[in-house]
């Protein structure tokens, strides 16, 4: 198994951009804790060639601060291109499964959220579009 960090691009407004993983990779990590993505509100980006595995580190403004949030992924994508997503917390893989155009996810007691898009092992599309939206969580002690 190879495993190695994707190649995260912005495009000219911080929020948007891309996301490289080598073909040879069958296991990828993005780390946007070390992006300006972590700043954004609103992230959108593409993954491109999509293949095999792809997790993903989500922070925001709010980890910094140790408070609680939630992240509203647009689900629209998985429906029409079914990709698997799963959220992984305390190690643990969980596949998300719903029909409804929002996934909402709480961030952990580490302030963040880590999810992992399981694409086929041979290219199936030229990209896929990953959107979400960042709010603070009402309830101080909301974790997923």
């Amino acid at each position: 198994m190879i495993i190695e960090l994707a190649q995260i691009y912005n495009s000219s407004d911080t929020c948007n951009g891309m996301i490289i993983v080598p073909r040879s990779c069958t296991s990828a990590t993005a780390n946007l804790a070390t992006t300006d993505f972590k700043l954004c509100d609103k992230v959108d980006f593409s993954w491109a060639y999509p293949i095999n595995n792809l997790t993903i580190i989500i922070e925001t403004p709010f980890t910094q601060r140790h408070q609680p949030y939630s992240i509203h992924i647009d689900n629209r994508q998985f429906k029409l291109y079914p990709l698997p997503i799963y959220r992984i917390l305390d190690g643990k893989e969980t596949e998300i499964k719903t029909t409804d155009d929002v996934i909402v996810e709480k961030s952990d007691s580490n302030y963040q959220i880590i999810v992992k898009l399981q694409a086929e092992t041979t290219i199936s599309y030229y990209l896929f579009f990953f959107h979400y939206n960042v709010t603070k969580s009402q309830e101080e002690n909301s974790f997923f």
